[in-house]
């Protein structure tokens, strides 16, 4: 799990750069066609969908929404939450819609959630929007059958960070029955050295009132479960965390 300690930073940056990854593709040309792709999805999911667009959640102007609601929704529908990647700089809700496409046609809900990235946010402040995305979503959306939470890249690092929220903090106690983590990043000391770290200026010093802080931003041990209980679709330990 050291081995990055011994690399040199321009292979480091490489191991941390997938879209240099491409042997048909420039890194430029990957991202374009990703963000394309994006775009499109989301077209094809606002023209199938009923949609609430940039529905706030927080006070903050990147706190918001974008909900995708079947066309004859059931008021027991399962809801997705939906958080977006890009190394916690890049993207936005604007482009997440792609997830919904295939789910409102089979009777499912998805919002996607908005926050502040880097540099305007910082680490801590986007744990907490998150947090407050999904509390805001139960609350307006308690009828719901089942509450599902899906990330990608940075995303899926954030929506861990969901799952191992302390929720007597809050209002609500989210009942999420699963949870889809995709190509999470979670351990994020080999970033500090890396572009990946300009725009968010974390530090390797734990100081629980300093947001830049990196040391116990997020746990690094992940198990698999095949309980038949409500996390059995769960791929990150809460016990974990």
């Amino acid at each position: 799990m050291s081995q990055w300690r011994e690399m040199e930073p321009s292979e480091l940056r490489r191991q941390y750069s997938p879209s240099e990854w491409s042997p048909r593709m420039s890194a430029d040309d990957v991202i374009k066609a990703h963000v394309a792709a994006l775009q499109q999805g989301t077209e094809r999911a606002r023209a199938v969908a009923q949609t609430l667009l940039d529905v706030p959640y927080g006070d903050g102007d990147g706190e918001k929404l974008d909900v995708y609601v079947p066309s004859n929704p059931s008021l027991e529908m399962p809801l997705v939450i939906y958080i977006h990647g890009g190394y916690w700089q890049f993207l936005s809700k604007e482009e997440s819609g792609f997830l919904a496409a295939p789910l409102v046609q089979r009777g499912v809900a998805v919002v996607a959630v908005g926050y502040d990235i880097a540099p305007k946010g910082n680490m801590d402040l986007m744990v907490s929007q998150v947090r407050q995305s999904v509390v805001s979503v139960v609350q307006q959306y308690s009828h719901i059958s089942g509450l599902y939470l899906c990330g990608h890249s940075a995303g899926a690092h954030l929506a861990a960070m969901v799952l191992c929220t302390d929720w007597s903090q809050y209002s609500v106690t989210p009942q999420i029955k699963g949870a889809f983590l995709v190509s999470g990043v979670y351990d994020l000391l080999p970033i500090l050295s890396t572009y990946v770290n300009e725009p968010l200026k974390m530090t390797e010093c734990w100081n629980p009132q300093d947001s830049r802080s990196l040391l116990k931003t997020f746990p690094t041990r992940t198990i698999s479960t095949s309980s038949s209980s409500w996390w059995s679709q769960t791929i990150i330990s809460r016990n974990s965390c």
